[in-house]
């Protein structure tokens, strides 16, 4: 497997989209999308959740090109953004569809996240599915205040047949924080789409919609 690693503190702001509406609201105000993404996600745990009990998450990740394969810590809070520590490798989509169809094949793979899961939650068994949820991610570079960033704006269908929206924007440094949220506001406003900051991940909705909280 091709892999290249990636050791990271990810800074994020989410915003939910409480509707259809909103979410159509907000891409048309953007203009033309840049880059549209299909994603399939499947986390991964073991049968007592041993992933989860030591804090971490894990998600193997396939889009029309590659695959990822990803550990992400307990977010923390910093004002409206959440900070969690991710580890992330690059496969190929192949792999990652294998993967996918062989859960038991994860543990063995000599990738820098499951090294470092091996080391940190010593794992006894083997892996299994535990959420499945898809993505659509509309992205768009746009500037707040002085800088550009990259806005991601997300379709999320569950296995229980719903679907929802946010907008994510990840920032380098905490000190853009403020500039940030208050430049999202002030779109929001003009748009009359409520500003609500996004509480749970995706992976804390699945397993909500699919009864395992």
């Amino acid at each position: 497997m091709d892999s290249k690693n990636q050791i990271n503190k990810e800074i994020e702001i989410k915003l939910a989209l409480s509707s259809f509406t909103d979410y159509l609201k907000l891409i048309g105000f953007l203009g033309q999308i840049e880059q549209e993404e299909h994603h399939t996600n499947i986390f991964f745990d073991t049968e007592d959740r041993q992933i989860s009990k030591a804090g971490w998450a894990l998600r193997v990740r396939a889009d029309q090109k590659q695959g990822l394969v990803t550990i992400k810590s307990i977010g923390s809070k910093e004002g409206l953004a959440v900070i969690r520590e991710e580890i992330e490798s690059k496969i190929s989509r192949s792999d990652a569809i294998d993967i996918m169809n062989d859960p038991d094949s994860i543990i063995d793979l000599e990738l820098m996240p499951i090294e470092y899961l091996k080391k940190k939650v010593k794992l006894k068994e083997n892996l299994k599915q535990l959420v499945k949820f898809e993505n659509i991610r509309q992205k768009k570079l746009f500037r707040l205040g002085d800088y550009n960033y990259l806005l991601e704006i997300d379709k999320t269908s569950y296995n229980d047949g719903s679907t929802d929206y946010e907008l994510e924007v990840e920032l380098n440094n905490r000190d853009l924080l403020e500039v940030v949220e208050e430049n999202l506001r002030k779109i929001f406003a003009s748009l009359d789409i409520s500003f609500t900051p996004q509480k749970k991940s995706k992976f804390h909705r699945a397993l909500s919609k699919a009864g395992l909280l």
